[in-house]
């Protein structure tokens, strides 16, 4: 683990749902005769040929339109009864496994209008990458995808740079062109990626960091760590494994 380390959005029904962990899914093709193996090839095919594919971010014209990002990254219902902050550096091992574990439950209250979170990015991570900055500009681009004011976007986002979260002191990172991919897979616009590609929030970013870390001192008397998760000002203990059920059951 690395020590030291708008608007409100409206529910989306059906929204995005994370899985808890990655699956290896073996496919085994039974031959049916030859009509049918070539029927499915061919609607492959066709399926493949119509997809819609995101824009790559070296496609865009930079010219172009940029989306507004905000370093408010709030999603869920406004009535929902329970608010959290997570506190998080997407250069951190343990905030990846944090997502990775703790992801799908979380976006399914969010969705179910259980629970409001608001993300906080730190970035105290920047050394330890390999473009040396790459902490604040994952942040930066956090903020350029939430300017869009869709939720289930956001999530798939946030979920991918955990997903794709590159190595602590490792020999590369993502370029800006790269987050700006991510993000367009996960279904942001291409006024979104041009927000990123520009690093047009990386100032907002390292702003709202240093403010992040902060508030989170003000909680945590015993040194700062990421993943954190604070509840009315007070942190609770996610390492059990109950923490989001109890928290969500003491609301009703």
């Amino acid at each position: 683990m690395s020590a030291k380390k708008g608007p409100a959005i409206p529910n989306v029904k059906g929204g995005y749902k994370p899985q808890t962990t990655s699956n290896v899914l073996t496919y085994v093709l039974v031959s049916v005769g030859l009509i049918a193996v070539a029927a499915l090839v061919i609607g492959g095919v066709v399926w493949n040929a119509n997809r819609t594919k995101a824009p790559s971010a070296s496609n865009i014209d930079l010219n172009g339109p940029v989306t507004q990002g905000v370093s408010d990254m709030t999603f869920g219902a406004p009535n929902a009864p329970v608010t959290i902050e997570i506190y998080e550096d997407p250069l951190c091992p343990a905030c990846g496994m944090f997502e990775r574990s703790q992801g799908a439950a979380i976006t399914a209250a969010i969705n179910e209008q259980k629970l409001r979170v608001r993300f906080r990015t730190l970035n105290f991570l920047n050394d330890a990458s390999a473009s040396r900055d790459y902490s604040t500009r994952a942040g930066a681009a956090l903020q350029c995808v939430a300017g869009e004011k869709n939720q289930d976007v956001f999530l798939k986002f946030h979920s991918a740079l955990f997903e794709q979260q590159p190595q602590e002191q490792g020999s590369s990172d993502h370029s800006n062109e790269d987050l700006a991919n991510i993000a367009g897979t996960a279904g942001a616009s291409e006024d979104t990626q041009r927000c990123i590609v520009k690093g047009a929030q990386v100032e907002s970013a390292q702003q709202a960091a240093q403010e992040s870390v902060k508030k989170l001192q003000a909680a945590s008397p015993g040194g700062v760590s990421t993943p954190s998760v604070l509840h009315n000002d007070t942190k609770i203990d996610h390492s059990n494994p109950n923490w989001l059920p109890q928290l969500l059951g003491g609301a009703q």
